[in-house]
């Protein structure tokens, strides 16, 4: 597992090109985001997806979650925009995670491993991130960097000792402090609903809500 910083992973275009290298050629990578370590992979490649879930030894199928560019990468990504999140959408970037279908454009071997339920989607708002996903030019998958029920992803020694050998590159920014989870937001029976509270500021989302 090779280790570059994230000052140089910033301020660096050939750091930031490896890093782009290694996610274009089925890598995974390891970065911090929003105050935590998070594994990182190509969505549309099979072999990454599948050795990014390998590497967290994942059981339980939560929703997986997806970053994207924009709009038209979200096109891409899921089956349809249903029109109540159409305004969701436009208040990304943002700690603001919206459940969709995946689409079919999405391999069928990486929507075997994703599971039958919905998949989470956002636009990030850490610059890198939004950086690489732009450079890539297709979707990331993304998982914190822990194995299942276990912390530690916001440490580096703790992402070393669970992921060596199984991480291609790793972004160390050193210890993180933890932040707020991101608001999950779904359409359930026609309406509107937050299925997890979290950073997302909850008065921006009110106005879209029936009481």
């Amino acid at each position: 597992m090779q280790t570059v910083t994230l000052a140089d992973a910033q301020n660096n275009p050939s750091v930031f090109n490896q890093i782009h290298r290694a996610l274009d050629r089925d890598g995974v990578v390891c970065i911090p985001c929003n105050g935590s370590y998070r594994i990182i992979a190509d969505l549309m490649s099979v072999e990454a997806v599948t050795r990014l879930f390998q590497s967290k030894r994942r059981v339980k199928k939560a929703p997986s979650l997806v970053f994207v560019q924009d709009r038209a990468m979200l096109n891409r990504v899921v089956r349809e925009v249903p029109e109540a999140l159409n305004p969701l959408v436009d208040l990304w970037p943002g700690p603001l995670t919206i459940l969709f279908d995946v689409s079919d454009e999405v391999p069928k071997k990486v929507r075997k491993q994703l599971g039958k339920g919905k998949i989470g989607v956002r636009i990030p708002n850490s610059p890198l991130m939004q950086q690489l996903v732009a450079a890539l030019g297709r979707p990331v998958l993304v998982s914190s960097a822990n194995k299942e029920k276990k912390h530690g992803e916001t440490s580096p020694a703790q992402v070393r000792q669970s992921f060596m050998g199984r991480i291609d590159l790793f972004v160390e920014a050193g210890d993180l402090t933890k932040e707020d989870s991101s608001t999950v937001v779904d359409v359930l029976d026609g309406k509107l609903q937050v299925t997890r509270p979290g950073a997302f500021e909850e008065a921006l989302l009110q106005e879209f809500f029936s009481p």
